[in-house]
């Protein structure tokens, strides 16, 4: 039956790479969500992975090391994609999306739970923890593409590019505060998040991605400099980057993800002059080959039956969620984000921050550390609802906003540094 998911598998993503360009622009259905749809539709067939039950302790672990791959891939595209000193440059901009608008969401998500699910506060702060990031893969599904880049103004894809590549690794500070509480007493649990969480796996990552992200450059840039040496591909070393630095950091018991985004934005650095043309759309073409079959996998081992048996307070919950969770949020903040101009582009961004890969890694992982399953059956149905909605509502959101009119700033910027030039 393992080749049975692998000939799926392998024959959606061809049939995506042949009518990829057709499938973005076009349609109102996302690349993810097609998989998704695909892998459930045949997940009444149960096929046996080799011999793991979903839902399974050992099924969550598969999911979490699949999950990180895929992350670590996305988060490195996300992080070559966005210009050269782009995070130096838009620093307060990122401080207000990771540090006040991902606290937000978490405490959103959180209070959402515990009124709609009757779950304790400890459980439902680790779902609205798990809730709160923006996914890298979804997010590139909307953003990326002909379409998007007609559309929608470079500032404001580069705004959800950054986000969602930096807060995978940054809400590891969030969700291991709940899973610490629940096993630990109040003082260990704020020392072990104090030094293990924030100093080594958050802050001691991102000193090691940006080293390897680094040293990679300049590595590439010695090649390149040598008469005898052959082209070197960008394309491959960032592939070869992104692998070993989630790899690496993550057997030296830290945050990969994080680290991995931090390398590729170091990386990112050195590729200015030296960049092929071709390297970005071959960038996208891996990443599809490596973002797309997660969904498949999803899709054939959706939880659905224990849907089926949650009480409609859940469903009321995940769209609630998908509600209120950022576009509010975002709407609230829009006077700190110089990026987001006009309240329209606010609700934009705030609408098109969709939970995926990165929510299912936390939530296996949370629901391991605790034993509390219903977390990922709950975390599940959310990102089902979500590669549902915003993969539906993209392309028709994405042409109806490219017609709006010119607007007005909402209110004149503080020190952003940017012209207040009329939206195209």
């Amino acid at each position: 039956m393992f080749n049975v998911v692998i000939a799926l598998g392998a024959g959606v993503m061809l049939l995506l790479g042949v009518v990829s360009g057709h499938v973005r622009n076009r349609i109102w259905l996302s690349e993810p969500l097609i998989c998704l749809a695909v892998g459930f539709a045949f997940s009444p067939f149960e096929f046996d992975l080799l011999g793991i039950a979903p839902g399974s302790d050992e099924f969550l672990t598969i999911v979490q090391q699949v999950a990180r791959v895929t992350l670590a891939i996305s988060v490195m595209g996300a992080g070559l994609r966005l210009p050269a000193g782009y995070v130096r440059r838009h620093g307060r901009e990122l401080d207000v999306m990771l540090g006040l608008g991902l606290r937000l969401m978490c405490l959103t998500g959180t209070a959402l739970a515990w009124l709609l699910l009757s779950v304790p506060l400890l459980t439902a702060l680790l779902i609205g923890a798990i809730l709160a990031p923006t996914d890298p893969v979804l997010a590139d599904s909307i953003i990326a593409g002909r379409t998007a880049e007609d559309h929608v103004p470079d500032r404001q894809r580069h705004a959800i590019t950054a986000e969602s590549g930096a807060n995978d690794g940054l809400a590891l500070l969030l969700v291991m505060a709940p899973v610490l509480l629940m096993n630990r007493t109040l003082l260990d649990a704020a020392e072990h998040w104090l030094i293990a969480t924030l100093l080594w796996h958050v802050l001691g990552s991102a000193a090691i991605g940006a080293l390897l992200g680094w040293l990679a450059g300049r590595a590439l840039i010695w090649a390149y400099s040598k008469p005898f040496s052959e082209p070197v591909s960008a394309l491959t070393v960032s592939l070869a980057l992104a692998l070993t630095t989630v790899s690496s950091v993550h057997l030296m018991g830290g945050s990969g993800i994080l680290a991995t985004f931090v390398a590729g934005v170091v990386f990112k650095r050195f590729l200015d002059g030296i960049e092929d043309p071709r390297h970005e759309h071959v960038q996208e073409a891996i990443g599809r080959f490596f973002d797309l079959p997660v969904f498949i996998l999803l899709g054939l081992s959706a939880p659905w039956r224990d849907w089926l048996a949650l009480d409609w307070p859940v469903w009321v919950f995940a769209l609630a969620v998908l509600l209120l969770r950022r576009p509010p949020l975002w709407l609230l903040l829009q006077p700190l984000l110089p990026s987001l101009r006009y309240r329209r582009e606010a609700l934009f961004n705030g609408w098109f921050g969709p939970i995926g890969i990165a929510a299912l890694f936390y939530a296996a992982e949370g629901s391991q550390l605790t034993g509390v399953h219903l977390v990922w059956t709950i975390v599940s149905l959310v990102v089902f609802a979500s590669i549902v909605l915003h993969g539906a509502s993209a392309t028709p959101l994405l042409h109806y906003y490219g017609r709006l009119p010119a607007a007005e700033p909402c209110q004149p910027r503080q020190g952003s540094g940017e012209p207040e030039a009329p939206q195209s």
